[in-house]
């Protein structure tokens, strides 16, 4: 199949180098968190060491006595809104009355160099008025938990309902009642959250941070320093990782601060302890399960109560809830449904996006009960999916038309021809003892029913050059070249002729985030039809050129033909150029959207989504308890394929930090509400000696509403990891573990 693509296309579908890999290999390319300017200052923030409290008073007088200190910044110094938050803006810039998580900015510092910054921060006293700490979902569920905001501690609520699932519990076979927890997660990037701001000789406030939506750091840094978003300028590359933890604000406003007060650049990084204090983490859930089916199998009903812990404010809360709200059904034909969905608040840091986006959670939910209840029923795990999954063309759970779904079924029936699945592995020593599990999972591309109006744009560079301009980030996930071969397929050229300049708001239009598996979906239709732009205009100045008509014309290879004929685009571009047209072309791609949201959320449902099935082959050691996953399979539907390599890389990547989510990583915090485990050396990620053997297949299909076919595919693999390898432990063990991650003491 791969070489047929390779025959039809001659840019797309092919295993290219990245675009960036040799200044990235070589060290020629410089981090954000490595820019140096001249003059620069050095930036520290005070941050709070209670969980939850009052603040009574801010001292920094002794701060100021610091030679070399240039500036301390509290509340009272931000001259706009001191507050942020993708979703809801409830996050104080600088906190002003009270607390609400350990490590919460409470003051900035800029002085000459590190050491004076931090000297100067330990100085800044801040009087406290210790208030009880909430510590988990229970707590602040509870009636008689204190209030963490004016709201409560419910940020979002909503029930959704279908059918009659107490009918249908009454006429069913089987009904299972279960409750599934999974931890807080970091994201563990290997670039901490920094960045680099100053001011030119224009008046432009220049913010270089390791973000993933320049456009919407702009918006809030405008809101905060109260001046037009004309006067700043962000920069969101090249960033050292990302995976969600970098969505929201992060160091962006505190830069734009202190360059805005002290007319000097100025330099701030997290430490790697300080990351792990301050910085965002995956939501905890806890979510319970009512679920129903006949004798044959065949899906009922499911009561679905989903709470999801935000921690101290909301960040994307409100939309990672829609997403667990839409996965929480899986893939499935259930015609009876009631989902009661919830958002709290606690003093457990600081949730917000990351990989997955509130999927992970639903999914190991949902999928574990499908696990539970085939072996209730004596039936094989992929016997009821392939009974229950939807198919193209059906009603899906919120009233939308299924798109394109008949790659799950092929990527189920490929999993049950496995040899993993067939059990062909044996147990290494006595002790030790194998099983196999699957999970599947499903997860929308883009931003659901909300607008999203992605633009892009191309430049002919009459030197022989295209140079391709968007705003999505790449963090890693390979999106510079993924457009890259889509602007030299759609042109005809070269792949060396196509230039990237993206995430930088002085010279990219607004495409929107590197999030929710979009960015070749959005930007990638949206370079496609700049590019269509561009070659009408070029045809017109050919017709021009050549002294014809445009039906006389031919294209290709760059170049437009009459009879013997021929010029470049390069070439026409120079006409167009000396007549002082532009040469820059920008289009913007309306993503195709339901009307309207389901009531009670923000974008459920989505028109396009992505599939994937996987298989985990674990060893359990019954001396110790401890799980390794020694094999993984992935079959993934992601539409047309724009760079197997990539897109094999993004699908293992996932693989292992979902696997990670699966087995050791587990944020904790204390009794007074300190995260216990901030660095890699207390918080386990897994290391190369914990990567299975994986092996990736990409099922055959075509989204038409994607770019050449594709879909998305950054985040479908870390979906069903923790399911899965559940499922696995309990087929070695006979024990099924229904909280996240399976430590030794939990299957001893």
């Amino acid at each position: 199949m791969e070489e047929e693509l390779e025959q039809k296309y001659k840019s797309i579908t092919r295993s290219v180098p990245r675009v960036d890999s040799e200044p990235k290999v070589s060290g020629a390319l410089k981090f954000i968190t490595d820019m140096k300017i001249e003059n620069m200052l050095f930036a520290a923030v005070v941050r709070s060491v209670h969980a939850h409290a009052r603040i009574l008073s801010i001292d920094t007088r002794e701060a100021e006595k610091i030679s070399g200190v240039k500036a301390i910044l509290t509340y009272k110094d931000i001259p706009g809104l001191n507050a942020y938050g993708a979703i809801v803006p409830d996050a104080p810039v600088l906190a002003y009355d009270r607390v609400r998580y350990y490590g919460e900015p409470v003051a900035l510092i800029a002085a000459d160099t590190e050491e004076l910054a931090r000297e100067a921060a330990s100085l800044v006293k801040i009087e406290y008025d210790p208030l009880p700490v909430i510590r988990s979902i229970d707590e602040s569920i509870a009636s008689s938990a204190i209030a963490l905001h004016d709201n409560g501690n419910i940020a979002r609520h909503t029930i959704i309902k279908r059918g009659d699932t107490e009918r249908a519990k009454q006429e069913a076979y089987l009904t299972l009642d279960r409750t599934y927890r999974t931890p807080f997660q970091k994201h563990m990037f290997l670039e901490p959250e920094g960045g680099v701001a100053y001011i030119d000789e224009s008046g432009i406030i220049n913010v270089f941070a390791g973000g993933q939506s320049p456009y919407r750091d702009k918006l809030q840094i405008a809101r905060s320093l109260n001046i037009p978003p004309e006067k700043i300028r962000t920069v969101d590359y090249p960033t050292g990782g990302a995976f969600g933890g970098k969505d929201d604000v992060t160091v962006q406003i505190h830069l734009a601060l202190l360059a805005y007060k002290t007319g000097k650049p100025v330099k701030l990084w997290f430490s790697r302890e300080e990351s792990g204090v301050a910085g965002y983490h995956r939501t905890g859930s806890e979510i319970h399960l009512i679920t129903s089916v006949d004798k044959e199998g065949g899906l009922l009903s499911n009561e679905a109560q989903i709470y999801l812990d935000t921690g101290a404010y909301q960040s994307f809360g409100p939309t990672i809830l829609d997403v667990s709200i839409e996965t929480i059904n899986g893939p499935y034909r259930i015609p009876n449904y009631t989902i009661n969905a919830n958002l709290v608040y606690t003093n457990n840091g600081f949730s917000s996006a990351f990989r997955g986006f509130g999927a992970p959670e639903s999914n190991f939910a949902i999928e574990s009960m499908i696990n539970e209840l085939a072996a209730e029923l004596h039936l094989d795990p992929i016997d009821i999916r392939l009974k229950n999954i939807l198919m193209t063309g059906e009603e899906g759970p919120f009233g939308n038309t299924v798109r394109h779904s008949d790659g799950l079924r092929e990527a189920l029936m490929r999993a049950k021809r496995s040899k993993i699945w067939a059990g062909a592995l044996q147990n290494k020593k006595p002790w030790q003892r194998n099983g196999v599990g699957i999970a599947v999972a499903i997860k929308g591309v883009g931003f659901g029913t909300l607008p999203d109006y992605p633009t892009a744009a191309i430049e002919i560079a009459t030197e022989g050059k295209v140079k391709i301009m968007f705003s999505n980030v790449d963090y890693g996930q390979g999106i510079n070249t993924g457009n890259a071969q889509l602007v030299a397929e759609k042109l005809d050229i070269p792949l060396n002729q196509v230039e990237v300049r993206h995430a930088d708001t002085k010279y990219s239009p607004d495409t929107g985030s590197s999030s929710a598996s979009r960015s070749t979906f959005t930007s990638g239709n949206a370079l496609l039809m700049a590019c269509s732009k561009a070659l009408d205009r070029l045809k017109m100045e050919a017709c021009l050129y050549f002294g014809t008509t445009n039906e006389k014309l031919e294209y290709k290879e760059g170049r437009f033909y009459y009879k013997d004929k021929s010029a470049s685009i390069y070439e026409l571009a120079k006409g167009l150029k000396a007549r002082g047209e532009t040469l820059r072309f920008e289009s913007t791609f309306e993503v195709p959207r339901y009307p309207a949201p389901i009531e009670g959320t923000l974008e459920v449902p989505h028109v396009v989504y992505m599939y994937g099935t996987m298989l985990s082959s674990a060893l359990l050691d019954e001396l110790t308890g401890k799980v390794h996953i020694n094999q993984v399979e992935f079959y993934a539907d992601i539409g047309t394929v724009i760079n197997p390599s990539i897109a094999s890389g993004q699908i293992e990547g996932g693989i292992v930090q979902g696997l990670g989510f699966a087995i050791t990583e587990d944020l904790k915090y204390d009794a007074s509400g300190k995260p216990i485990n901030n660095n890699y050396t207390t918080y386990i990620v897994p290391s190369v000696r914990d990567v299975p053997d994986i092996y990736v297949e990409f099922i055959d299909s075509s989204e038409e509403l994607g770019p050449y076919g594709a879909k998305g595919v950054g985040e479908i693999s870390i979906i069903p990891a923790g399911a899965s390898a559940a499922h696995a432990v309990y087929n070695a063990s006979g024990k099924w573990v229904r909280d996240l991650p399976l430590l030794p003491w939990k299957l001893i």
